[in-house]
């Protein structure tokens, strides 16, 4: 299986985040809020970040396509929790997203370049050589009829 650009930035998602979720943890066990650098953690965060860095690792193992979709999926997902995240104060419950996890300012901006980065990796990529493409080519419909 060809190695691409959205496979290899899913393998680079994999390795950042389950470093990222394993010095987190360290940082924070608990369900108190925690600074790791400039952000806000706990073990919640913590925990998004080190599943997301083992699905990660997963589906860049299993090849080009599962990658761009990997891309795509969390690049929705990063860039929605970004943008609900700037919603302050409406979407903080006892001091948490929607009630959830610890997250400040510097988070949602990270989470917004990670979301418009990952969807522009997943959307702006080359088709992979010898994968059918979804039209119907003029030769095919000639031979057809």
């Amino acid at each position: 299986m060809p190695w691409t650009v959205n496979r290899y930035f899913t393998l680079a998602i994999a390795i950042i985040f389950l470093i990222v979720g394993t010095t987190g943890i360290a940082y924070s066990a608990d369900m108190q809020t925690g600074h790791m650098l400039i952000f806000d953690v706990d073990v919640v965060h913590n925990m998004m970040h080190f599943l997301t860095g083992v699905v990660a690792m997963v589906v860049a193992i299993m090849g080009p396509i599962w990658s761009r979709t990997f891309n795509r999926t969390i690049g929705v997902i990063y860039l929605l929790v970004g943008l609900l995240g700037l919603a302050y104060p409406v979407l903080y419950f006892d001091g948490r997203l929607l009630g959830i996890m610890h997250a400040n300012l510097e988070d949602h901006i990270l989470h917004l370049l990670l979301g418009v980065i990952a969807l522009a990796i997943g959307f702006a990529t080359e088709r992979l050589p010898g994968v059918a493409s979804s039209t119907v080519s003029e030769a095919s419909v000639q031979d057809a009829s």
